[in-house]
């Protein structure tokens, strides 16, 4: 048990940590009553996205600190290739329309649509969590007005459910907030996501699930495999206040995740993960197999298809971006969301554009990927 809690404390505290393993399909599998593994694999992304191509988009923000107007973004996102876009309301500032929106709409992109509570940050501009909202009569109200407004692709409900940086409030609230964003979009005919949970999650929600089957050594080599050799060295934090809060956010968001109504499980990656210790910043290389591993692991667990509205690169190789789209094609995620920003410093994310919005190499490169896949 010592040993556990000593192994979550690692998983927590890399804030955005990659996994990597070898190997995809020695994760153990749960079903829902009467079901075999086997049918639960056999169903897994059945839906009507399956066979088709994964469809690409952006997501773009600041770029070497400067924000790029919604009409440059728009022009970016076409200059790339691509057809869908990030954009997000918040809840707190709706009054009626929203200009980013209106900006992608009117350049003929489609939206993938976050609709957040709140914005976590106080008003110096800091970080700040902020509690799920509680009161489902005046939520629905906002997200009824939005959606009576805009038809987006998804609704994608709230940011990075998982996050600490972000939210303060418990899984069971956010899972009642989902619940009646589910029936609002339904009730509209639009389809509806999660936040996207983080990779730090991802990882504590495998080894977890090892774990549980009593899989110790298979767990142990996850393990080991899933975190940059600076963070294995801090197993001696006995006590991390998170820990707990994440062990129980993760179990009780997947058991969720099974019977939701969710058209779509969406999940952040970035890669590669030495990036994260700000060591070799400029290796590219990754393993595209963690990345098949968790959308399996997605697909499996919760009988349902899989996206990502936001993965990325950590630094500016061109063979990085292509590599990592190949393993959102392999994988055969429903959409596929290129975070374009410049996170600022060593093992941050790196946008595809400059400042003044003309392509980078990896730009060049993003480009040229969806082209080839458009030809096939």
């Amino acid at each position: 048990m010592k040993l556990q809690v000593l192994l979550f404390s690692i998983l927590i505290s890399s804030f955005n940590s990659n996994c990597k393993i070898g190997g995809r399909n020695n994760l153990p599998v749960e079903q829902h009553a009467g079901q075999s593994p086997d049918t639960v694999a056999d169903n897994a992304g059945s839906s009507n996205d399956t066979g088709k191509a994964v469809r690409f988009g952006v997501m773009i923000a600041k770029t070497e600190g400067r924000a790029l107007p919604p009409e440059r973004q728009a022009q970016i996102a076409q200059a790339l290739g691509v057809k869908y876009i990030r954009a997000r309301i918040d809840m707190q500032d709706w009054n009626g329309s929203n200009n980013l929106y209106d900006a992608y709409s009117t350049a003929g992109l489609k939206v993938l649509l976050n609709i957040n509570y709140g914005v976590p940050r106080n008003a110096m501009g800091e970080h700040a969590a902020i509690p799920f909202p509680t009161d489902m009569t005046a939520y629905s109200k906002t997200v009824n007005s939005i959606l009576d407004k805009y038809k987006p692709e998804v609704v994608v409900v709230e940011n990075e459910e998982d996050n600490p940086f972000y939210h303060s409030g418990s899984a069971d609230d956010y899972i009642n907030e989902l619940k009646t964003a589910i029936q609002i979009a339904h009730s509209k005919g639009l389809k509806v996501t999660n936040g996207g949970i983080t990779v730090r999650q991802m990882c504590l929600i495998i080894y977890d699930d090892y774990m549980q089957h009593g899989q110790k050594e298979k767990a142990m080599d996850f393990v080991n495999k899933a975190l940059p050799p600076a963070l294995l060295k801090r197993l001696n934090n006995l006590d991390n206040p998170q820990v707990a809060r994440q062990l129980e956010f993760g179990r009780k968001i997947i058991a969720a995740y099974k019977t939701l109504d969710l058209d779509y499980i969406n999940f952040h990656w970035y890669e590669p993960v030495k990036a994260r210790t700000k060591v070799a910043s400029s290796n590219s290389e990754f393993n595209p197999e963690i990345f098949a591993l968790v959308v399996d692991y997605l697909k499996t667990t919760t009988g349902k298809p899989v996206l990502t509205n936001e993965f990325g690169v950590l630094n500016s190789s061109p063979q990085l971006v292509k590599g990592v789209l190949q393993a959102a094609r392999d994988a055969k995620l429903s959409y596929a969301i290129f975070y374009s920003a410049d996170g600022g410093g060593e093992g941050k994310a790196v946008a595809l554009q400059n400042a003044t919005g003309d392509l980078r190499e990896n730009g060049i490169a993003f480009r040229d990927f969806i082209k080839q896949q458009q030809s096939h």
